[in-house]
């Protein structure tokens, strides 16, 4: 029997609010697996946040935007929504000294409260594995004005490796949550254009092995840059990519 969507948002607050995942072991890992991944991340975000300059802008989500916008991002406004006060607090703190307007609402994103046509873009990090896909897109299809772009970056569920380890790990998660798959892409699609880059199959694996080396530091290594070299090139193929933990998902409404 499917979970209620109320009981599921409830333990996502909760989990949220009193901070209760363990990520110790997997960010050690990250720092070796995805050190050029957020490299290359960050030079394809730079490039789609051009869009935003002096444009209504939504967060799904808190402070992405703090990571994502660089000193010439300027949006005309930036609304922020969060289900839970701790990670929403995060955002304002962050925001405090920005040139541009920041509004934080406390919101699920399931049920965007927004009129129609409200936004020019939508974005989030790591934000729509946690929400109903269905309802959620459907939402900020609303919400937006037509031809409205998202941006979304997503970590995916389709790699037999990573479910074994999500099932062995349950602790880094919400009990909830469910990375992308590909029925999930084709919701995505029924509203939206899209296009998508895909991050990290190889860099994990070489990762492992550099973390064995090297421990928890010098991630700029000859075996880092290996895997991920062999990524860059392995991406281009579309039937590999459901090998890879992690995707850039961009398009413009329907």
């Amino acid at each position: 029997m499917k979970k209620e969507l109320k009981k599921i948002n409830a333990t996502e607050k909760e989990y949220w609010n009193e901070g209760k995942l363990e990520r110790s072991k997997i960010k050690k890992l990250r720092r070796h697996a995805f050190y050029y991944s957020y490299k290359r991340e960050k030079i394809i975000l730079d490039q789609l946040l051009k869009d935003f300059n002096g444009q209504k802008v939504l967060e799904i989500g808190s402070y992405s935007w703090a990571a994502w916008f660089n000193e010439d991002t300027k949006p005309k406004s930036l609304t922020c929504i969060n289900i839970s006060e701790k990670e929403l607090e995060k955002g304002k703190q962050l925001g405090v000294e920005k040139d541009f307007h920041i509004n934080h609402l406390l919101m699920d994103a399931n049920n965007l409260t927004f009129e129609d046509n409200s936004f020019d873009i939508v974005f989030g990090g790591a934000i729509l594995h946690h929400l109903d896909i269905e309802k959620t897109i459907h939402h900020i299809h609303r919400v937006l004005k037509p031809g409205g772009k998202i941006v979304f970056l997503e970590p995916l569920n389709m790699n037999p490796l990573y479910k074994i380890y999500r099932k062995l790990n349950p602790k880094e998660r919400t009990p909830d949550e469910h990375a992308l798959v590909s029925s999930d892409f084709k919701i995505i699609k029924e509203k939206f254009t899209f296009d998508h880059y895909f991050f990290d199959f190889f860099t994990v694996l070489f990762g492992f092995i550099s973390l064995k080396i090297f421990g928890d530091k010098k991630y700029d290594n000859w075996i880092n840059k290996i895997g991920f070299n062999i990524d860059v090139f392995l991406s281009k193929i579309p039937y590999l990519h459901p090998l890879f933990a992690r995707v850039i998902i961009y398009g413009n409404k329907k």
